[in-house]
This record gives C-alpha cells, structure tokens and sequence, in this order.
C-alpha cells in the first residue's frame, strides 16, 4: 500500500500529524481537528468502509471524519473488526495556542484493552492473553481490564497444546498477544477463527523486570534474566509509559518458580503502558494452579453448551439457565464458576451452606437481591477512574453504591447465618468500614443530580469550595452583585441618580447625570459620553466585571480540577473497593443459585471423594426450564465404584439419548460450582475433568474430515481420563464404514475398561480403576460387552409401538432409561417424521425387510454348516467341486456380522485350509 506520509502536504499540521502516527503505525489514528477527528491516507480507506463513511479527499490524499463527541460509536466498529484505534486530542485550548495546536495521543483502543461502558456488554468479559512461549511449554497471562482480573498460569508438560487450548476457549479472549513464531506453532489463527480473535506481533521484551535467575531455556529469543542474544536488535520500548521496574510480585518464590507465567504477566503489563493505561501500579496477577479446578476443553464447552448455545440464545445456556444474579458483576463470576468448577469439597461445601441457608430465607434473599441491584458495576467503575476514563457519574455511581452497602451490611448482621455466610458477611461490613472515608468524601463533594458531563457545571456540590460557589453565585446572580454595587456607589459618592448596567459593546459601566458630574470621584474612569450622562467604569466595576464573565469558563476549569483530585483520592481506595466488587458479586452468585433452586426445585447434591455418580429422576437444566412444568421425561443414573462403571445406552434415534449424556455431565458440573441440581438426589464423586465426544463437526480449514477430527478427539479423551474423569461419547465410529466403526468402538471401550488399573491408591474395589463412562451408540453389537466385561451395563431409550387401525405401525419415543439393550433403531420412523417422501419409506422398509431376513438366514446357514441341507431341499451336483473355504465365505454377510462373529468365522475358515 502507498505510504501516506509520503505524500501528505508538508504543512505544519501534517508534519505533527506524521510525527504522531510515526509512534502508531499499527493504529488507525483519529487526529482531531475542532469539532471533529481526522484520519488520512491508508486510515481513512481503512476506517471508511467499516464505519461508513464518505471518503473523500484533499490534495490528493484521501480523508474521512468523525464527530469528536459520537467517536465512541466508530471505536466501537472499528474494534469489533479487530483494529486498534489510537485517538490525538488537543492538548490545549486553540484560541490560547500561540503557534500549532499542541496534540498528543492521549489513548489507544484495541480488542483487548476496551474499558468505555459505551463498548462493553455488561455480562460479558472482554479479556487480554499475552503468551510467552518456548522449547518445554507456555505460560499465559490472562487480564480483564474493565474489572481488574488477572491471573496468570503455564504448563510445561501440553501434548498438542490442549491445556492451552482449552483455556483459551473458556477465557475467548478478545485479543491475543504473542509472536508470530508462536501464533504459527500454535495454529492460531485455524483453532480460533472468531471474528472477535485478534493475534498482535508483540516484540520480544527485556526482563528487568524480573528477578535475576540462573540460565532458564529461552523463549521468543530471549532468556529469563533479560539478556537478549548476541547480536539481537535493540527491543523496540514503546512510546507510552512503561511499568515499573521491580514489581514486587515478581520477586516472589511464586513467580520465581513460574517463569514463563511471569514473563507472561510482564508482556501483559507493558503492552497496556503502550496504550496509555495506568493499572500496572494497582494490579498483581495471581497465579492460577490449573490442577485445582475441573478440565473442560474447548469441546466440552461447546457441546454442553455452557455459556453459548448453538442458535445463539443464552437462555439455552446452562449460564442462562442459572443465572438469575441481580448485578452484572454476580452474572460474570457466576459464568467464571461454570467455566472453572471447583474440585475442593470444602470451598464446594462452603457454597452449598450458603446456598442452603439463602434458600431458607426467602424474604432476606428477596431485599437482598433488590440492594443489589441499586449497587453499579463497582469493578469498572473503579477501574475507569484508575484509567483516567472516568465521567462524572462514575464518581457518583460509586458514591451511591457505597451508601446502599450500608443497607446490605444491615441486612446480614441482623440474620443469624451458617458460618460460611457469616463470615461473608463480616468481610463485606469490614471492608465497608474502611471505605467509610472514600463515601464521606464524595457525599461531601458531589452535587445530588451529577450530570453527564463536566460541560454541564453541576458537578460540585455548593458548600464544597468557596471560590467554586463564589462564581457560580457571580453566574447565576449577577443583578443582585450589580445592585448591590449601585447601592454600595450611591452611598459613597452621594449621587442619588447613579445606576449600574451592562451593554454588550461596553460591558459593565456607572452611568451618572450631567446634573451630579461635580460629585464624581477620580477614581471613575469615562468609557462613554451620552447625550444626558456620562457613564463611567472603576477598577472594582472592571474585576466584577472579568469574574461574571469568566465565571462560566472558571467553574469549568475549576470543576475539571476538583473532578481531577476526587478521582485520585478515590483511586487509593482500588484495591477496596475491589475487594467489596468480589464479595458483593460472590453473594449476588450464591442468591441466585438460591432462587433458581427454590423456581426450579432443585436439590443439594453430595459431594465427595468418592467414584460414583448417582442421580434419582435428573433432568436437563436448559431444557427443562424451557418446557411447561412437569413436562420433561427425568431418569435415573447409577455409575458406582465398582459395578457399573461404563454405561452403553442404545435407542431410537430422537428418543433423547443426547439429551442424558448432556444432562448427567451437567449435573456433576453444576454440583461442582456449588450449585443445587436439577434431581430428586444426587450424589457426585469429585470430577477432575469432563471429557466429550457430541455430535460432528468438520476442521475442512485444516484439512479434516469429520471421522478424522472425531479420531482425534477421542484420542485425546483416551489419554487424557483418569480416574476422577466423567467421559462423554455419542456415536463413536459413525464417520466410517460398520465394521470400522463397530471395531473402533469396541477397542475404545476395552481400553477404558482395562487402561486405568492401580491409577489411584485409594480406588475401591476392582473395577475402581475407570473412568466413569457414558457411551451412546447405534451398534448394538457393543451390548454384548455387558456379558464380557464386568463394570459394563446397558441401558436403553424405551419406545411404545402399535398398530393403528389402518394396519400402520405407529411409534413413540418414550424418553425414558431403563436397564437393558435396546432392540430397534427405529431409523425409518424418524426419517417419515422428518418428511422423507412415501416413495423412499416404503423401498426403505422392503429393503430393511430383507436385510433382516438375509441376515436370519446367514445365521441359521451357520449353524447347518457347509455342505447340509436344509429339510425338503434337494442336492444338486456341481460341474466341478468347490473348494469348502471357498464355499464358507460365500455364505458370509459381513455387514450382519458383529466382531465376535466375524472372529469365529476366520478362525473356522483357518481350519479348513
């Protein structure tokens, strides 16, 4: 593309504008020009397009415009489709700038660093990952800057980056911050195509800010200790300002320990100076142990449908399902919980007590939930104040919601609670003691209606700052100032006819009667001659005169400083204020687990160490809640230590096989956040991870079919279970031919049963050493490994069938699980459902007919053996003999074969030879 300063005018304006986007090459840069910002050359034909906008041009250099006071609305677009925005304001006034107008880039905008309210959704997270990649593993660092998560982890043990991976899928980052080299390695860019991805060259940066350690391998050309290569260029630092040096945190044995989580973190902190932000002196990441919550991958995720469904609608969600919470920061951790359930019964069982003891007070959760909702997003609103992107009614946002803490405070000290909530309840009245000074101070200060804007001059209240209320009494009174001067000059100067008045070509003036012009002080200076008077001004008149007509701009000015000094102060109470966010949103979490339970008659789960997974008449969360009461079919699951341990269910197509994997996965995810459950009882043994093989899905981008990415996942299940691990299959083996299929299936479900021996010390009994398995297909062949293999049970999807009066066969899919095999798939009943034409029915059973009695007659052929005759059959004599292998395998049918069968067959067949 052409380079646009080459041929922008060499203008002083356009020299500033060049010097400026020098420094933001990867932006498109609003340049502001009055009311108005400017983007030029390669930005405008960039930004037109996607904002649209009228591109046109000057000199020959294209150009397009924005209103200054809607630019947030072309941010927006231009964010959403993954740009970087860097926006020049003028730093000063231009009626008092002596030469240019001097401009600065005051903020950058990218997919990541979004903090305006104007650009966010307030349920949803909007994160930044940086990732410091080498030889051994990763380490990523994980912020939200409109809330001030951050977290960092690594992993140096990740076959195919899956860890990776999967927390990517549960953070989906907005923006991704790593090199090139290791986008590529990674397959970036084809594992997350998402439109709201954004993969940032990032330059290798100097570890000074890292403790120095002994020589570590290398990552993204650097080592640990900050030395770059020999020969390496110099890094390039950025032009913003940059983190402090030294960070305590990064000191710590933690980080010491965790070097690439760490470096991680530091890229993080760096790139957010280089786009003006000013958190790295309020934010420490904490270091995530990812052993300590439950695995889900990026498929589990999205066939369980967690917190985003097929169709788009978070109402079919199981977050949506849940999530009842009165704030949006209580419906972002209850999203977080989902994504990352516990595995620590205790911190489990904590939860369960406080939902048990809200759901048992009713009328407290109720007024609980109505001061919630007077409470704001107190984690952006202090996070837009420690950024400098702060309005007005930020301050006052976070003025109001400290108050109604105190209405919440109240509300829990006069309950008695469990423990765990007391406990809660004490931390939040702590926290909210120490935040007193920060409330006192904006109650003070604030006016009680604060505007939108400072423009407006209401910020302040009256009382707040003398010489604030001295001109905003100058503005808004300014007769009564100049009667009372009138009296004040009458009375000094004895002339009874002197009036004060204001014209707009003079200003301010005494006006005096030629009758008294001997009573005139010296003092009075004449500014005009009348016909009958002489009007007059003196250095007094003059002062009132700059005060009333500079009051305007003044209370401006002063209210911008005030404003300037109320967010400082209120910054140093961050980490507070911050603290009360996460306590209020982790109650707002558990009264609506509360509330949902008490709609929905849920029950509160056991959760142990145990193995099992027991469920009385469970239900889908998601669906059920969709559905009128009582309408969804519920069913029972029993998978024990011992017996049964793998679980194949057969059925109907749409009989709701799916529908029970899903549901029973479910329920042990939702018992791990706390949650109660959708079920009479339950009993969950704690889940590591939750593994699932659902439906199809083709990676055509990279060069896979469905059978094969439906490999590859149940490759990673088979490696990935352990003990602790609920696995999830449906259908393996359908992308290939029968006895592909049929073989890989079975060889899956032996090597689950047998793989896992002596994995857990403590396991109990012998067939304690499996994952707990749910495993739907259409083979029914795989039934006959309940009699081979002990721990394995069938269970099946019931039908009904009649006969109508018409002599048609009728079906009805039942929902219901019963113990057993299935007998029928039923699969041209659904296809008539689904509107196949009569023609194709009616062939499809003539066809379904025979193959059932070819393969009745294989069979009863095998039992005769070669050569015998069936009774009333006659012998024939062949020209010439056949040889009996020969004859054998004519009479074998492959596709009515199971396994065991085709095994006996060649073994007989070996015989004859």
């Amino acid at each position: 593309m052409q380079d646009t300063a080459a041929v922008l005018p060499d203008t002083p304006l356009m020299r500033q504008y060049r010097e400026l986007k020098s420094r933001q090459l990867d932006t498109i840069l609003f340049f502001r020009l009055g009311d108005f910002y400017e983007m030029f050359g390669e930005d405008a034909q960039t930004a037109a397009p996607v904002c649209g906008l009228f591109l046109t041009a000057r000199q020959g250099v294209p150009m397009c415009g924005i209103p200054h006071h809607n630019h947030q609305h072309y941010v927006a677009k231009l964010i959403k489709a993954g740009y970087k925005v860097a926006i020049a304001d003028q730093m000063e006034e231009p009626s008092k700038a002596k030469k240019l107008v001097s401009r600065e880039v005051t903020r950058t905008v990218t997919p990541g660093t979004v903090i305006e309210d104007e650009l966010l959704e307030p349920t949803m997270t909007n994160y930044l990952v940086s990732l410091d990649v080498d030889l051994v593993g990763w380490g990523a660092a994980v912020i939200e800057v409109s809330t001030g998560e951050f977290w960092a982890t690594q992993s140096l043990n990740d076959q195919g980056s899956r860890k990776l991976k999967a927390l990517l899928s549960r953070v989906r980052p907005a923006e991704v911050l790593c090199s090139a080299k290791a986008a590529e390695s990674l397959n970036l860019r084809l594992e997350f195509p998402s439109a709201c991805l954004t993969l940032r060259e990032h330059p290798p940066v100097w570890r000074e800010d890292l403790p120095a350690a002994q020589p570590l391998p290398g990552h993204d050309g650097f080592l640990f200790d900050g030395t770059p290569p020999a020969g390496s260029p110099e890094p390039r630092r950025g032009s913003g300002p940059q983190p402090k040096a030294g960070s305590a945190w990064a000191g710590s044995p933690t980080w010491v320990n965790h070097h690439l989580a760490a470096a991680a973190a530091q890229r993080c902190l760096r790139y957010l100076a280089e786009t003006r932000f000013h958190l790295q002196d309020l934010l420490e990441p904490q270091y995530r142990e990812s052993s300590a919550e439950m695995q889900l991958d990026e498929t589990a995720i999205r066939t369980l449908e967690l917190v985003e469904s097929s169709d788009g609608n978070r109402r079919h969600t199981l977050w949506g399902t849940l999530d009842c919470c009165s704030t949006p920061m209580g419906s972002r951790t209850l999203k977080a919980w989902i994504l990352h359930p516990s595995i620590d019964i205790v911190e489990i069982g904590r939860r369960q007590n406080c939902v048990v003891e809200l759901l048992d007070k009713p009328d407290v959760r109720g007024a609980l939930a109505q001061h919630l909702r007077e409470i704001s997003d107190l984690s952006r609103v202090i996070n837009r104040l420690a950024t400098r992107q702060a309005s007005p009614r930020d301050l006052g946002a976070l003025r109001d919601s400290l108050a109604r803490r105190a209405d919440i405070v109240k509300l829990l000290s006069e309950n008695q609670f469990c423990q765990e909530l007391a406990d809660t309840a004490a931390q939040i009245e702590a926290v909210s003691k120490k935040l007193e000074p920060c409330h006192a101070l904006l109650s003070r200060a604030l006016s009680d209606k604060v505007p939108v804007k400072m423009s407006d001059g209401t910020l302040i209240r009256p009382g707040y700052h003398q010489e604030l209320d001295e001109l905003k009494a100058l503005k808004s009174d300014s007769h009564s100032f100049l009667a009372k001067l009138e009296a004040h000059e009458r009375k000094v100067t004895g002339i009874p006819s002197l009036k004060a008045g204001y014209n707009s070509v003079f200003g301010f003036y005494l006006e005096v009667t030629r009758t008294h012009q001997s009573k005139v002080p010296a003092r009075y200076v004449r500014k005009q001659t009348l016909t009958t008077a002489e009007r007059y001004i003196t250095p007094e008149l003059k002062e009132l005169e700059n005060k009333i007509l500079n009051a305007e701009d003044r209370i401006l000015r002063l209210e911008a400083r005030l404003f300037e000094d109320l967010r400082q102060e209120t910054v140093k109470y961050h980490g507070l204020v911050m603290g009360l966010a996460h306590l209020l949103a982790e109650i707002d979490v558990l009264s609506a687990l509360a509330e949902t339970a008490s709609r929905r008659d849920y029950v509160r789960p056991t959760v142990d160490l145990g193995y099992d997974l027991k469920v009385v008449d469970g239900r889908h969360p998601a669906l059920e809640s969709l559905m009128p009461a009582g309408a969804f079919v519920p069913n029972n699951l029993a998978i024990d230590a011992c017996d049964p341990r793998i679980v194949i269910l057969t059925g109907p197509n749409m009989s709701g096989k799916s529908t029970y994997l899903r549901q029973s996965a479910l329920i042990a995810l939702m018992a791990q956040i706390g949650s109660f459950v959708p079920a009479k009882e339950a009993s969950v043994g704690v889940v590591d991870k939750i593994l699932t093989r659902i439906g199809a899905q083709d990676a055509l981008a990279q060069g896979q079919s469905t059978f094969m990415v439906e490999m590859r996942e149940t490759s990673h299940i088979i490696k990935s279970a352990t003990v602790r691990s609920l696995l999830i299959l449906d259908e393996i083996g359908r992308g290939t031919s029968t006895f592909d299929g049929i073989s890989i299936a079975w060889a899956v479900l032996e090597h689950l049963h047998a793989s896992y021996r002596g994995q857990d010390e403590d396991a109990r009994g012998p067939w304690a050493f499996g994952p707990r398995v749910l495993f739907a297909t259409h083979y029914f062949e795989l039934t006959e490994l309940a009699q081979l293999l002990e721990g394995v049970v069938n269970f099946n999807v019931e039908a009904k069938e009649w006969t109508d009066a018409t002599g048609r066969t009728e079906v009805v899919f039942l929902h219901k699980i019963s113990e057993g095999p299935a007998d029928r798939s039923y699969g041209i009943h659904v296809a008539a459902l689904a509107g196949l034409p009569a023609g194709c029915l009616a062939r499809a059973r003539e066809i379904l007919s025979r193959l059932e009695n070819e393969s009745a007659s294989h069979k009863l052929a095998q039992a005769r053996g070669p050569g015998e005759l069936a009774p009333g059959e006659e012998p024939t004599l062949p020209m010439f003999d056949e040889h009996p292998v020969l004859h054998a395998l004519r009479l074998v049918n492959p596709d009515s074969m199971t396994p065991l069968e085709g095994l006996c067959a060649l073994s007989e067949l070996k015989k004859k030879l």
